[in-house]
């Protein structure tokens, strides 16, 4: 991948370009540096090279089949490719799917799906996503294409502006507006179910905020913003408030969905390197619209 310096780093050190201009960690520099993937005007070089304004500084930050996991194999799954560019790439992932593997899915995660994508255009694949959900959740997940692009987001980096928005159906008349705090941790010996505590460690903090859309009948259409990101969050904070997702039988929302009716419909950030701002939408997926549907045309019938 190649960089151009500019004139701010004329006479100054490669390793000042590196983290100062890039913002590359330390442990990609010596990676790099391991790979003897360093180069400024196609030779290899150190980081103390002095750069002149103009020079083109390739890095080898392409992924190998060396990178690869051997144990991920492509499986031709349904994939629905709401972005992409050099950097990063954006998915559309359906409900039922984990998007990674684990014990009892290995051919069947949005990891599976993006392999096999790859692996058609012959390209190394290594799984670095972003966000994660739910294997229920459906909606967007961001994947970095590099190591480079997963260490930019890995950072506490304000300036990209990241923000994540769900769509969410809740059981009953939610308030119009509010936010939600709380420590979210583990509930008893479960290794799964978690609960909201009134104290806890900082890690543990979780902190939602959310806007009712619509109330139909019994229940409401809300959107919600996770200003942090614990397991669970955003199930466990709706129905600490009495409001459980429709269809989330783990946190008392009942069966009326085969899964919990929320979907990250909405991704939003500032390019890591262009600086553009991009906004992603994924609509609202074909189970969630049609309870809707019937749930809206069940009211104007009972009115």
């Amino acid at each position: 991948m190649d960089f151009i310096a500019d004139r701010e780093y004329d006479g100054k050190r490669l390793k000042d370009f590196l983290f100062r201009r890039l913002f590359l960690s330390r442990a990609i520099v010596t990676d790099l540096k391991h790979r003897d993937g360093i180069a400024v005007g196609g030779e290899s070089v150190t980081v103390r090279h002095i750069l002149a304004a103009g020079d083109i500084v390739s890095l080898a930050i392409e992924d190998t089949d060396a990178d690869c996991d051997p144990s991920l194999e492509g499986r031709d799954l349904p994939l629905d490719i709401l972005y992409e560019d050099e950097h990063i790439l954006a998915v559309n992932k359906p409900p039922y799917m984990p998007t990674h593997l684990s014990h009892g899915h290995r051919a069947d995660t949005l990891a599976n799906a993006l392999k096999a994508e790859f692996d058609r255009r012959g390209v190394p694949f290594v799984m670095r996503a972003v966000n994660r959900l739910d294997c229920d959740t459906s909606g967007i997940v961001l994947i970095a294409k590099n190591r480079y692009a997963a260490d930019r987001f890995a950072k506490t980096n304000p300036e990209l502006h990241y923000k994540k928005l769900y769509t969410a159906i809740c059981q009953g008349e939610v308030p119009p507006e509010g936010e939600i705090t709380g420590y979210i941790r583990r509930l008893g010996d479960s290794i799964i179910t978690r609960a909201v505590f009134a104290t806890g460690k900082e890690s543990e903090f979780a902190h939602t905020r959310f806007a009712r859309l619509e109330t139909v009948g019994d229940i409401s259409v809300v959107r919600c913003e996770p200003i942090t990101g614990r397991t669970h969050q955003l199930r466990v904070h709706l129905a600490s408030i009495g409001h459980p997702i429709v269809g989330d039988d783990l946190y008392g929302g009942g069966f009326a969905l085969q899964r919990q009716a929320l979907h990250a419909g909405i991704l939003a950030f500032d390019h890591p390197f262009t600086k553009a701002h991009i906004e992603l939408h994924a609509p609202l997926p074909q189970d969630m619209a049609d309870f809707l549907s019937a749930k809206r045309k069940g009211h104007t019938h009972e009115s």
